[in-house]
């Protein structure tokens, strides 16, 4: 999905090894939450006439959008992959568009996310752990049990890092 990455690297040890990880989870979720919930997005969405296709056109262009801007963060082994992808597939469930080359990388990651482990080795304060507590449970079981034959086109994989001038 990434240039010069494998998911194996994103699912093995070195994302406990790195020295320190902020804590970004919460963050993440209320970014989301501000840009996507906020009333001009939604009412656009509710406003269109052209229904599902419409919806899932800005379901696509916002999620790559998302993880364009920040692709280096979504796509190089650093120590907060973890909190990305569960941040950005919790949103990718509640939206009901999952691209179907996303669909794998984001089990792989948080199927091999060891959260008492990254707790060990990053201390990340109460309300950020705990979030991600609940949270994990529920994506993990979202992302197993999302229907196959709803998987929507793959993301762009060539453009990472495009911006429109």
């Amino acid at each position: 999905m990434f240039p010069s990455v494998d998911v194996n690297e994103f699912c093995s040890d070195v994302i406990y090894q790195f020295g320190d990880c902020k804590p970004l989870y919460l963050a993440l979720t209320e970014y989301y939450k501000a840009l996507y919930d906020s009333g001009s997005y939604e009412e656009r969405i509710a406003e269109q006439e052209r229904g599902h296709e419409f919806r899932q056109d800005m379901y696509c262009s916002s999620f790559w959008w998302v993880i364009n801007e920040a692709w280096e963060s979504y796509g190089k082994l650093n120590p907060a992959i973890p909190m990305r992808w569960l941040a950005i597939s919790k949103r990718a469930l509640q939206w009901d568009y999952m691209p179907s080359n996303f669909h794998p990388w984001a089990l792989a990651i948080l199927e091999s996310f060891d959260l008492p482990r990254y707790q060990a080795a990053y201390h990340l304060p109460l309300d950020e752990f705990t979030a991600i507590e609940q949270d994990l449970p529920v994506v993990l079981e979202g992302l197993r049990n999302y229907p196959k034959e709803k998987l929507a086109e793959p993301m762009d994989e060539d453009n990472w890092g495009y911006v429109d001038q």
